[in-house]
């Protein structure tokens, strides 16, 4: 049995949990809300997906956070390590945990047994720690759970390579040997800010950043004429409130990132950032409960999730407007 020393910490959500037990392992002393935040983890992307039940997904995190994490602590040659056939992507993981070297790994949570979910939901983010060959076990940790999970060789395969839309995971990971703690905090806190404030700002994409919200909102007369508008709704409500979220689709997070970074940069304070932050937050929450009471409707009524919404686009655009100015 080959097992590296564990410095999981409990979290709220998948990937920034394992990024921050991974640079744990490598002697930073960062917390999950603080990797969110350097990693630019906020964002909206709204997407159609007719070959998958839900048909629409509300998602608040930015895409490709991962990578801009690494991208931001200075591994700008960062990619995740793939392979040809799950076989090989297989004894890639194992020669790295061999290498004493953990592993963060994008997973979907149908095929991890302690989850009992009978959906899909790929591109969720774990640490993968060791295995036992004899007993085709590896040995994991995620999010919320304090100890290990166990998860046989054959269901982590199909877990690390699930073509589920919309976020297909092809047995991509991360171990790396070693890694660099960045000096210039000040510095990395305020690109970060700014970055992330921008993207949210001045998306082209109408399927993210506010754009993305807009387009939400001019497609409710097709929502009306589908079979799952219910379950659209119930889910949008689950992907901002309870879905690995720490609450209020991410923003909750972004708030103490905003807390703990303004040692570090005194602009934080002086544009009351946190503030400002803790009122999208708290827009995002009733916009949760707005998606999710029109859910429990009998007849399709978008009222009141429209007026939520633009409630969260006055906010949060309050809110970039002083960010980009950090």
């Amino acid at each position: 049995m080959t097992l590296i020393k564990s410095s999981h910490v409990p979290g709220v959500h998948c990937s920034s949990t394992a990024i921050a037990d991974l640079v744990r392992f490598h002697g930073f002393d960062w917390s999950e809300d603080f990797c969110f935040g350097v990693g630019g983890g906020l964002g909206i992307t709204y997407l159609k997906t007719p070959q998958a039940s839900p048909t629409r997904l509300l998602h608040t995190r930015s895409l490709g956070y991962e990578k801009r994490f690494f991208n931001a602590i200075g591994i700008n040659d960062f990619s995740w390590l793939s392979a040809s056939t799950v076989e090989e992507s297989e004894q890639q993981l194992i020669t790295a945990l061999d290498e004493n070297r953990p592993a963060l790994l994008l997973t979907d949570i149908y095929y991890l047994h302690y989850f009992k979910s009978s959906s899909h939901f790929p591109g969720h983010g774990v640490m993968a720690w060791g295995y036992n060959k004899d007993e085709q076990l590896f040995q994991v940790t995620d999010t919320e759970r304090e100890n290990f999970e166990t998860v046989s060789f054959e269901k982590m395969k199909k877990a690390r390579v699930s073509q589920m839309l919309p976020f297909i995971c092809n047995g991509d990971f991360y171990a790396p040997k070693h890694l660099n703690k960045p000096n210039d905090l000040r510095s990395l806190c305020q690109l970060a800010i700014k970055e992330n404030a921008s993207r949210l700002l001045n998306a082209t994409d109408k399927t993210t950043g506010f754009s993305a919200l807009q387009t939400l909102i001019d497609d409710f007369n097709e929502w009306e004429q589908s079979d799952d508008w219910q379950w659209n709704c119930r889910f949008a409500y689950q992907t901002i409130e309870k879905r690995g979220t720490g609450g209020s689709g991410f923003r909750k997070m972004y708030a103490r990132f905003l807390g703990e970074a303004s040692q570090y940069l005194d602009s934080i304070q002086a544009l009351r950032l946190e503030d400002k932050m803790q009122k999208s937050a708290q827009s995002w929450y009733e916009l949760s409960n707005a998606f999710k009471e029109t859910s429990e409707l009998d007849t399709p009524n978008f009222d009141k999730i429209i007026k939520a919404i633009k409630q969260v686009l006055a906010d949060e655009t309050n809110y970039c407007e002083a960010a980009i100015l950090v």
